[in-house]
């Protein structure tokens, strides 16, 4: 949840596409930013938005884009992926290791 962020933690969104031509991502998954929580707000993250290809600190991670609308929040500690513990929160596409 929001609440159990730390830094360095992944925040995933989904979203819906405003071009109804463009084929969707698996679960409509749309960006990923890293909680950097470095501000009074306490909601800042990096990442690369607009299709700039700019990666830089932004104020907060819950913004208006331009390409998806109807966004969803996911919070995922990065501590497992950094022990080596990958592992998919989808009982519909598995990974598969090797």
């Amino acid at each position: 949840s929001e609440k159990d962020l730390q830094p360095g933690d992944l925040i995933f969104i989904s979203g819906l596409y405003f071009d109804e031509t463009r084929r969707p991502k698996p679960h409509n998954m749309t960006h990923v930013e890293i909680y950097y929580p470095c501000g009074e707000s306490g909601v800042q993250t990096i990442g690369s938005r607009h299709k700039t290809g700019c990666v830089q600190v932004h104020e907060d991670y819950r913004f208006e884009s331009k390409t998806y609308h109807s966004m969803t929040f996911y919070y995922r500690p990065i501590d497992a992926w950094l022990d080596g513990i990958c592992r998919s929160h989808c009982r519909e596409h598995r990974w598969v290791n090797g």
